[in-house]
């Protein structure tokens, strides 16, 4: 009789031999409470994620360092990228036989571990655990390769990623325009962002009164947005590629997701919820909180190092053969739908829909 498991990843059987689960579906509720188990790779408690938006080509992980402690010195060929979502300490970076970079990293804090490198993750409380979320290429890596020892024992280095620059992890940013949407958008480069909160957000091409930044780290190919808004209001209707982790770090709301001729689901979410929309589903999301709302996407998706054009289109209009869908443009009846689950959900908190950013006018 075989023994052969057919439709299984290198991956998934992977993340059983290291002891985790492997956590699907559309969403996590609340990372910053989410249940975690002893990870022995890293020396610290984790849990693995791979929603399936993600496409099997990257995933996420939470991770918890213990109050005054830190985890085991890492390396692997596969680009992982920090949100720090509580706590304070400090990473050393280094290439064998070279000085070690260390950087200091608090709440909100943004950064790229380069490819193959080594580095090691402190806590700097002493009372107190410090947990982030990494989003990584390791599912494509692994999936490719099938070799543990070729993806955690190799020697190779990438000097154009990182080459033991003194200033790497400066928190230097310096600005560019991107102007492959309908508008330009810009770009805040650096290969660390004590926190993301800090910088100077633009006007989004979301919706009206949101705002927001774009992060390009590493020389890599993974990328990250932020975006903030309003009370009491909905954004545009957009679509994209596979692997963009939205996490909401402020307000409630929901987000509403269906694929072409496919049931509507509605996610609720908070802080900490990550979300995952499938590829190719339409979605949008709502703020129904009096507070504002706010997410980082963490993602498969650098503007400049691009890997496809699955998300080529996300924020020009359908008008222009992009996937963004503007309120002016629904299908008949759709926009009447959305009023009426959006409003409904806002009475339920006594929030006041802002119906100007729903208008068809």
């Amino acid at each position: 009789m075989s023994t052969v498991k057919w439709n299984v990843l290198y991956f998934e059987e992977w993340v059983k031999k290291e002891g985790l689960d492997l956590i699907r579906g559309y969403k996590v509720d609340n990372l910053y409470t989410q249940p975690l188990k002893p990870w022995a790779r890293i020396g610290g408690k984790a849990a693995m994620i791979m929603l399936d938006g993600c496409g099997e080509i990257d995933a996420a992980y939470v991770c918890e360092i213990p109050a005054g402690g830190q985890l085991k010195p890492q390396k692997h060929l596969y680009e992982e990228m920090v949100f720090v979502l509580k706590g304070h300490g400090s990473t050393s970076v280094w290439h064998e036989g070279k000085k070690k970079n260390h950087f200091e990293w608090q709440t909100g804090s943004l950064f790229t571990i380069p490819l193959n490198a080594s580095y090691q993750h402190f806590n700097g409380s002493g009372t107190e655990p410090a947990r982030y979320v990494a989003i990584n290429t390791a599912p494509i890596m692994m999936n490719l390769i099938r070799n543990d020892d070729f993806i955690f024992n190799n020697d190779a280095v990438f000097p154009e990623r990182y080459d033991n620059e003194d200033d790497y992890f400066s928190g230097k940013v310096h600005y560019e325009m991107f102007d492959a949407w309908e508008k330009p958008v810009s770009l805040a480069f650096s290969n660390f962002f004590a926190d993301i909160n800090g910088l100077p957000f633009r006007d989004s091409l979301r919706q009206k009164g949101s705002t927001g930044m774009s992060f390009e780290l590493g020389n890599g190919v993974l990328g990250c947005h932020t975006t903030t808004f309003p009370s009491g209001t909905f954004t545009n209707i957009h679509r994209h590629g596979p692997g963009d982790h939205v996490l909401w770090l402020k307000g409630e709301g929901y987000s509403i997701m269906w694929q072409d001729g496919g049931e509507k689901i509605i996610a609720p979410w908070g802080p900490g919820t990550i979300i995952v929309p499938p590829a190719w589903w339409w979605h949008g999301h709502a703020v129904i909180s009096e507070e504002p709302g706010q997410y980082v996407a963490l993602k498969l998706s650098s503007k400049r190092n691009k890997i496809h054009r699955m998300s080529h289109g996300t924020m020009r209009s359908t008008r222009t053969g992009g996937n963004m869908l503007n309120f002016e443009d629904y299908p008949p009846g759709l926009l009447d739908e959305m009023k009426r689950i959006f409003i409904n959900e806002c009475e339920k908190r006594g929030t006041k829909a802002q119906l100007q950013w729903l208008s068809a006018e």
